[in-house]
């Protein structure tokens, strides 16, 4: 159901994470450019794997789907995810065409019914996305996210929550030069918790990271627990605009 109507071109309004996302876009395509030239398809194709498994499955998309299926579909984040992944098909489906030939094939040919055989389209157009900023704060964020991980699965392991989203996590920092540009709700969707409070001072080096059940009831639709959800199954504010507002 993708549009051009939908679609955001001004890269630069996008979200950080949409911009660090094409930024990765940008140097996979030098990577798999010099692989092609080196004749090294065995690197080729290991690029593309891990970019796919890594940086898409595991993190973007895992990050996104809450966005994708519970924000009202002029939201400006939204598009701007809906954009993206339409320049990742058709980055994916150009590069992984020599390698899986018969599968891309059928993808374009059932996005494209009309649109004649992937094995004749060009090398995908990347644009001058690459940001030595973005790839030093994401690496950085990604780092976080994985100490989270860490911090919470026991937890989930020992029956304390059933889902990622009955946690909130207080992460405590050396000073304020350490706190993440990114606000609390943007923390809460990056790693996947209901609630992320920062505090400031109480530990000597690095992020401490401490994960609680939390104890607000789960909205029925986004299954976010929040305090604004007055009994389990209620919606959110967020929700409750989206779907009667």
């Amino acid at each position: 159901g993708f549009t051009e109507e939908e679609r955001v071109t001004d890269v630069a309004s996008m979200p950080e994470l949409e911009r660090y996302m094409l930024a990765l876009l940008a140097k996979l395509d030098g990577e798999l450019r010099q692989a092609v030239e080196d004749f090294d398809f065995n690197g080729y194709t290991r690029a593309v794997a891990e970019f796919c498994n890594n940086d898409l499955s595991a993190f973007y998309f895992d990050i996104r789907k809450d966005c994708l299926y519970c924000d009202a579909p002029s939201d400006p984040k939204r598009r701007a995810y809906r954009s993206v992944l339409d320049i990742l098909f058709h980055a994916l489906v150009r590069w992984m065409a020599p390698v899986l030939v018969f599968t891309t094939e059928e993808v374009w040919g059932t996005r494209y019914p009309e649109g004649g055989s992937v094995h004749l389209l060009e090398w995908p157009e990347i644009g001058e996305w690459s940001d030595r900023r973005l790839f030093d704060i994401w690496t950085g964020y990604r780092a976080l996210r994985e100490q989270v991980t860490a911090t919470i699965e026991p937890m989930r392991r020992a029956k304390e929550i059933g889902s990622s989203l009955e946690a909130r996590v207080a992460l405590g920092l050396p000073d304020d030069a350490d706190r993440p540009m990114l606000g609390s709700d943007e923390l809460a969707e990056l790693f996947i918790v209901s609630e992320v409070t920062i505090d400031t001072g109480h530990v000597t080096h690095g992020p401490a990271v401490v994960g609680h059940r939390v104890d607000y009831e789960k909205c029925g639709r986004c299954w976010r627990h929040l305090p604004e959800v007055a009994s389990d199954g209620d919606l959110c504010n967020r929700c409750e605009e989206v779907v009667n507002g």
